[in-house]
């Protein structure tokens, strides 16, 4: 079964921009080099400066193996003095998908 990553972080005010440029060129990085990722979302809310990405593996166990990948860990460190708090990672399980 699918497993769901969702990473949720808190840029620091000013800094919103900047974070959402770095993880959405994260993303695509990621996803090119990835192969067990089906589908990559990053949302965000500039007014309170949330950004989150959500990720969707083919499984568990891919998705664990995401936190101790080098590329993942650099771009961590990289933002990591733009944001208020530490970053959340949430595993979900994927229950329905629609995509018209």
């Amino acid at each position: 079964m699918s497993s769901v990553i969702e990473y949720t972080m808190h840029a620091k005010p000013g800094a919103y921009e900047t974070v959402m440029a770095a993880y959405v060129d994260f993303a695509d990085r990621f996803g090119e080099r990835n192969p067990s990722e089906d589908l990559i979302l990053v949302t965000g809310d500039p007014v309170t400066g949330v950004i989150r990405g959500i990720g969707v593996f083919l499984s568990d166990a891919e998705a664990a193996d995401v936190v101790s990948a080098g590329m993942f860990v650099d771009f961590r460190d990289s933002v990591a003095d733009l944001l208020t708090t530490v970053p959340v990672r949430v595993d979900l399980e994927l229950v329905h998908v629609f995509v018209k």
